[in-house]
């Protein structure tokens, strides 16, 4: 048991006032079943990872597409920004920099994408990483099919 002893007084006035709080500390507080135990170790639920790291673990890519929008093609590189799902598929990918014409090709590859699961003491986590989509310059582009 624990005691807690508050006073106060006044000199001139005179007053004097002593409390005495007791709590039993072998009882448990009404909110104990909301708390966790400190000792379980808590797993991330994502991590964030370097591209190049990464991308040892992709297991599977779609090329990109080019969209047809001139004769010209387009060459750059679009960044976009991944998480990938705790069983290795690309549950998201946004825009970051890059000619924005490409974006959506790029988006839509990169969504078909899949890699090795991320494993963290065991368990599998998402994981946010960052993705390069590298559009060649025409010259080092296959030439378009043709039928014969």
């Amino acid at each position: 048991m624990r005691l807690k002893i508050a006073v106060w007084g006044f000199a001139m006035g005179m007053l004097i006032v002593v409390s005495v709080f007791a709590q039993d500390l072998s009882t448990k507080p009404e909110n104990a079943s909301q708390t966790a135990p400190t000792a379980q170790a808590q797993h991330p639920h994502r991590i964030r990872v370097k591209e190049d790291v990464q991308k040892a673990a992709l297991v599977h890519t779609v090329s990109p597409l080019y969209p047809l929008i001139s004769e010209k093609r387009v060459d750059g590189t679009v960044v976009l920004r991944v998480v990938i799902g705790k069983s290795g598929a690309v549950n998201s990918a946004r825009y970051v920099s890059g000619p924005t014409n490409l974006m959506n090709s790029a988006v839509k590859a990169v969504l078909q994408w899949r890699y090795k699961p991320t494993l963290v003491n065991g368990v599998a986590v998402e994981v946010e990483t960052t993705v390069s989509v590298v559009f060649p310059p025409p010259s080092q582009q296959a030439p378009p099919a043709t039928n014969r």
